[in-house]
């Protein structure tokens, strides 16, 4: 924990405007795609149906990143900095892509690949390594790194407001 220096800023940037910016970005961009484009394919081949139901969840869990972010961390960390905030940025980009993987039609397919991915753990390891084994530590290993980084800046910002 004390690898990762915390100071006290007048405005953290990265989470007062980048990560809100790239979520709400994104989330528009979700958006538009589950209930625009997805739901139009829907209704024209209602057989899809169970399609529409995974982006759905997809976007459910989305939705609880977005508020922790936008919400909660933005106001916990809007007055410290930490040089573990572009490591946590980064994640959450590439979290976001995986994200969108899911909604964009055919494409669909790779990030359910990806996002499945903690499923794709136990097949690697009855079956050898398949042709989804690529992808079976993507999603854990972000996942995993951004808690690690996100306990390791509430303690860091624990810390300086002791101090101060």
């Amino acid at each position: 924990m004390d690898n990762y220096p915390i100071a006290p800023v007048s405005k953290n940037n990265s989470w007062t405007k980048i990560i809100p910016r790239t979520n709400i970005t994104f989330m528009v961009i979700s958006l538009l795609l589950v209930f625009g484009l997805d739901l139009m394919i829907i209704i024209s081949s209602p057989s899809l149906m169970p399609f529409w139901i995974a982006m759905l969840i997809v976007l459910g869990v989305f939705l609880v990143f977005f508020f922790l972010e936008n919400f909660l961390f933005r106001k916990k960390f809007t007055y410290t900095n930490s040089a573990v905030d572009g490591w946590i940025l980064l994640i959450i980009i590439l979290r976001n892509i995986i994200f969108v993987l899911n909604f964009i039609p055919f494409i669909q397919l790779l990030g359910l690949m990806i996002l499945g991915s903690a499923l794709t753990l136990f097949y690697s390891g009855y079956a050898g390594y398949g042709p989804l084994s690529i992808f079976s530590l993507i999603t854990p290993g972000l996942l995993l790194a951004y808690i690690i980084l996100i306990i390791s800046r509430v303690a860091a910002t624990k810390k300086a407001e002791k101090a101060v």
